[in-house]
């Protein structure tokens, strides 16, 4: 819909194109563009309904403690940043404050801690100039784009120190859920997804039936509301001139969205966690933070990617998972935050010849029952096959392969190599530790895409010998993506097994009977499975990977000496299936 600002704009710009002006015209439409880009943004955000907030009740978190400010801290940070890195509305470029770091240091310490101890923010830094990216769909529709918002740099520095100060007080008082995964040390797409079809696959195991639900967020970090995200926060300890400095971090800001060098009128924000800011994903996190624990199922989340699953044994598991998302319904009401019901879709994880059919509900949309859907960037099916997966994965790899064929055939074959390594290689091998095949035609079918992609980067399309690529494969020093896959699901091991990662397994490692050869080694105690969909899920097989692999390599003190000696044993002796 068009406003009677843009009328006037279109007046202006018919009447430049009649006077001949084009330059000015050319600069009208951009406005106009990017003031309805910026209405658009605008549009998502939640007004508050402060009479009907929620009382999360008395806090049983102590206070966070008075943060301090030091100059050699600040100089730090400023020595760390990127000196190319884009500047914000206040005009002060990273390179500026990093070649000056030293200088600067003193200045800046006085200005953040009295910023700091008076709870007040400079004005410029609750400016934001907002760049919009376009997703997919109609590009003349302004829902199809995302904003990228730039904001000042000085307020980033600062932020750092708060986020730093916030997430450990969050950390060692054990408040954020063990079901986040999002913007958390220690944790990744991969961690969450390790944990998550760990569940699904002993599921299939023990014969039994998981429903999983996947959840869709509408415009999540857009619609948090300032006053009961400041609520949470008092709640969790965040508190006294810290709380205040929060708050007025959030008040009063603004935004302008950029076109094409055109600039459109300010708006008001007037919700969202500010996008573009060090503090936005915690303040996100903390607003989410209680989300599980209005539920009796399993709930995974990796920011505001959410999914909800319950065995199901009898018809009351499925009544109960329905309560579940029922409490999600008012979880979501008394805090401002919207679901998808249209996106949301639900996965009947079985081999049973007869599941457990059940029609879910959120907020009376029946939601579609879908024999795959995606999370965190791989699809899930219903019997945990990875067909689905592999099939969108090389499709994808090939058509990059393809890319780079039309535009960097003429280049010598150290660049199109190193092509392939950056920009196509990732997507095979995207949390790969999770997904990796047993089935040899779909090792095959991966390993095809890099056998093409061989001819690619050393040129030879001709010879249809299959010896001939294994040839240009060693000359391109590019190893097999089974041995990969197999290296790095032992380096991850690794990883959880010395805490270096969380994934919440630990439970399942047993060291064999004492008196054995097996626990001279310190070797682990093999899973016992029924169904090979388990038995080469990641924990499963890796035990036994690990268990192959000599106790010297296996006792290495850090992640890099251990990727290292990897290095030194026959990768196919050890760590294939």
């Amino acid at each position: 819909m068009t406003s009677s600002g843009d009328v006037d704009e279109l007046f202006e710009i018919k009447t430049a194109l009649y006077t001949g002006n084009y330059q000015h015209c050319i600069n009208e439409a951009q406005k106009l563009r990017a003031n309805i880009l910026n209405n658009q943004f605008q549009s998502v955000f939640t007004r508050e309904d402060i009479s009907s907030a929620p009382d999360k009740g008395p806090s049983p978190f102590p206070s966070l403690d008075r943060i301090r400010i030091t100059p050699k801290g600040i100089q730090k940070l400023l020595g760390n940043l990127q000196p190319h890195k884009a500047t914000g509305p206040d005009s002060i470029s990273a390179r500026f404050l990093k070649d000056l770091a030293k200088e600067l240091a003193p200045a800046l310490t006085f200005m953040f801690q009295l910023s700091l101890d008076s709870g007040a923010v400079p004005l410029d830094w609750k400016m934001a100039h907002v760049v919009p990216i376009f997703k997919k769909g109609d590009k003349s529709d302004a829902a199809n784009y995302r904003p990228v918002s730039l904001t000042a740099i000085c307020s980033k520095v600062m932020e750092h120190i708060l986020h730093s100060n916030i997430m450990d007080h969050l950390e060692e008082n054990s408040i954020l859920t063990p079901a986040q995964h999002g913007f958390r040390s220690k944790r990744s797409c991969e961690t969450q997804l390790i944990a998550t079809i760990q569940d699904l696959a002993r599921g299939l195991s023990d014969g039994c039936q998981t429903d999983v639900v996947l959840l869709d967020f509408a415009k999540a970090s857009d619609k948090v509301p300032h006053q009961r995200l400041l609520h949470k926060l008092h709640y969790y300890g965040v508190r006294g001139c810290t709380l205040e400095w929060i708050r007025s971090f959030l008040s009063n800001r603004k935004q302008r969205v950029l076109v094409k060098g055109s600039m459109s009128d300010e708006a008001e924000v007037v919700s969202r966690v500010p996008q573009g800011t060090v503090m936005g994903p915690l303040l996100f996190l903390v607003y989410i933070n209680d989300l599980p624990e209005v539920t009796t199922s399993n709930v995974k989340l990796f920011a505001d990617d959410c999914l909800i699953y319950r065995p199901i044994k009898s018809s009351r598991d499925t009544e109960q998972l329905q309560h579940d998302l029922q409490s999600l319904e008012k979880w979501e009401s008394d805090w401002q935050m919207a679901f998808h019901p249209a996106k949301c879709t639900v996965i009947h994880v079985s081999k049973k010849r007869r599941p457990i059919k059940a029609q879910y509900q959120l907020h009376g949309h029946i939601l579609e029952a879908v024999p795959s859907g995606k999370y965190l960037g791989i699809s899930i099916s219903e019997d945990l096959s990875w067909h689905d997966h592999i099939n969108t994965t090389t499709a994808q790899a090939t058509r990059s392969v393809g890319f780079l064929w039309r535009n960097l055939s003429n280049c010598p074959t150290p660049v199109r190599s190193q092509a392939y390594t950056v920009l196509v290689r990732p997507v095979l091998e995207y949390a790969s530790v999770v997904w990796d095949p047993y089935q040899q035609h779909l090792v095959q079918q991966l390993e095809s895409v890099q056998r093409h992609a061989a001819r690619f980067a050393t040129g030879n399309y001709r010879s249809r010998d299959p010896g001939c690529v294994t040839a240009m494969l060693d000359h391109l020093g590019w190893e097999p993506l089974q041995h990969r896959r197999a290296r790095n699901k032992v380096i991850m091991f690794y990883k959880i097994y010395h805490h270096i990662v969380e994934v919440p397994v630990h439970h399942l490692f047993h060291n064999t009977r004492e008196g054995t050869r097996a626990s001279t080694a310190n070797n682990i105690r093999q899973i016992s499975t029924r169904v090979d969909t388990y038995k080469y899920s990641f924990i499963p097989s890796t035990i036994v990977a690990w268990n192959n692999i000599p106790p010297a390599i296996r006792n290495t003190p850090t992640v890099d000496s251990f990727r290292h000696a990897l290095s030194s044993i026959s990768v196919s002796e050890y760590l294939q299936h």
